[in-house]
């Protein structure tokens, strides 16, 4: 028997038995199937792997079975007409996917369709799939339809992008919102599922998939199939972070204990243990947001279980939380994740009083949030800390300019940063200062330091 994936097999095949979540969307869908009360075009519209498709197919059979001689509110899955539908043979039952036949032609050949009656069930439904992606003179020929439909035609239409829709057409639909399921509803659903797939799914395990699946079912029973085929025996949060190719647990709580004490030396080195190992930096921080989520949760008194973090104070959870998000995000404006997420590190690590400038420790004891490095000191000799930092992404993203760079002596004048070198250095100061140079340079002294640029300056002999 050919393998099937576990989110086709546990599909919903009726309303009743296996169907999670969306109960609003439900009774009323049953309501009108029972009064029989049907409209000619349907809207669903929500997130990824809510269900969409599911109901649309559902509902199709539920207007259609062959068990009573009116629509039923709970499909029979035994006639004809449901077996068909389930196997995807359906005459009545016409999918069709926007996304590959978005254009004029193809909605012109479905109106010319429309007209023929439904060869088995009473009605003829057409699920479009991702309508959104029609093109503006298709919407233009579908609204021709959905303007005098055939008695016997039932347009069910989804999308996850309803604002794209036109208006038109939005206005001659009844609208259903689904809505992304609870992390509760998820985590339930994937230990029956893993219990009847002969897996044994802890709760904490159940939970982690559930959050990475941000509210869709499909994605979370695909991650469930991949963490049973890695797995043998109990699936525990090890196993999962294993499976997917993250790190563990105990590797992040050490990661986001050293960003709290505001350690860069041991970030910087955890961080390159995570390169080592092939993980993938942009989820290393989505994973470090999920378990402040869950310190946050558990200082806060909703949940029980420490996740094993030093932090004790929601501020303080709450400002590393935000760091981490703001370096996500911009991680992915990043052709190198890696060099935007040390950068987050350093720049979280650096608004530490101890770990900055004597004036600066002076401007934070007084009061407010520590200002970047440009804004506070006036002149001196850059930390070796704050330079130490600077070399080493210059390195990873350009050996190169690291070479020319490492001779510098780094001072901040007034609120430029100075580059200074000997005085029989004058191809280094000539190469430091060209543009292939300069792009590697300014976004990391602007990120670490607070400076948009630098200059260069050769000390005179005998200096």
């Amino acid at each position: 028997m050919q393998y099937q994936s576990l989110y086709r097999r546990w599909r919903p095949q009726g309303f009743e038995h296996g169907f999670v979540g969306q109960h609003h969307i439900v009774k009323t869908l049953q309501n009108s199937l029972k009064s029989g009360r049907l409209t000619h075009a349907y809207l669903f519209s929500g997130p990824r792997g809510t269900g969409k498709t599911t109901t649309a197919k559902i509902f199709a059979k539920a207007v259609n079975c062959l068990s009573d001689d009116k629509p039923v509110a709970e499909p029979c899955n035994k006639c004809e007409l449901c077996l068909e539908v389930n196997q995807g043979s359906a005459m009545d039952v016409i999918e069709m996917d926007a996304a590959t036949n978005r254009g004029i032609e193809e909605v012109r050949d479905l109106r010319d369709r429309v007209k023929y009656t439904p060869a088995l069930g009473r009605y003829k439904v057409y699920i479009i799939d991702e309508v959104h992606m029609l093109t503006t003179e298709a919407f233009n020929a579908l609204l021709k339809t959905l303007e005098d439909p055939p008695a016997h035609v039932i347009f069910i239409m989804a999308t996850t992008e309803p604002q794209k829709i036109p208006a038109t057409i939005l206005s001659r639909c009844q609208r259903f919102d689904f809505r992304p399921l609870t992390e509760d509803m998820i985590a339930e659903h994937l230990q029956s599922v893993a219990k009847e797939s002969g897996a044994e799914l802890s709760a904490d395990a159940a939970r982690l998939l559930a959050f990475r699946a941000q509210g869709g079912m499909r994605d979370a029973l695909g991650l469930l199939e991949q963490v049973i085929s890695f797995s043998s025996g109990e699936i525990g949060q090890e196993q999962v972070w294993q499976a997917l190719g993250t790190a563990d647990q105990a590797r992040l709580v050490e990661l986001a204990n050293a960003l709290n004490s505001r350690d860069i030396g041991l970030v910087l080195t955890q961080l390159d243990e995570f390169g080592n190992m092939g993980v993938d930096y942009r989820q290393v921080l989505a994973d470090l947001l999920e378990l402040l989520r869950a310190k946050l949760l558990q200082v806060s008194g909703a949940r029980k279980t420490d996740p094993g973090l030093s932090l004790e104070k929601p501020g303080d959870i709450m400002n590393l939380m935000n760091a981490v998000a703001t370096g996500l995000q911009e991680s992915k404006q990043w052709n190198h994740p890696r060099l935007a997420v040390e950068l987050m590190a350093i720049k979280f690590c650096s608004s530490c009083p101890d770990s900055l400038h004597k004036v600066q420790r002076q401007a934070s004891e007084a009061e407010g949030p520590v200002q970047p490095v440009a804004a506070q000191v006036k002149e001196a000799v850059l930390s070796a800390q704050h330079w130490g930092s600077v070399l080493s992404l210059v390195k990873k993203e350009s050996i190169s300019t690291y070479a020319w760079l490492k001779e510098a002596s780094p001072l901040v004048v007034g609120e430029e940063l100075l580059l200074e070198y000997p005085g029989n250095y004058q191809l280094h100061c000539d190469n430091i200062k060209k543009p292939e140079h300069r792009q590697v340079i300014v976004p990391v002294i602007k990120q670490v330091l607070g400076f948009s640029q630098y200059h260069v300056k050769m000390k005179k002999q005998g200096e």
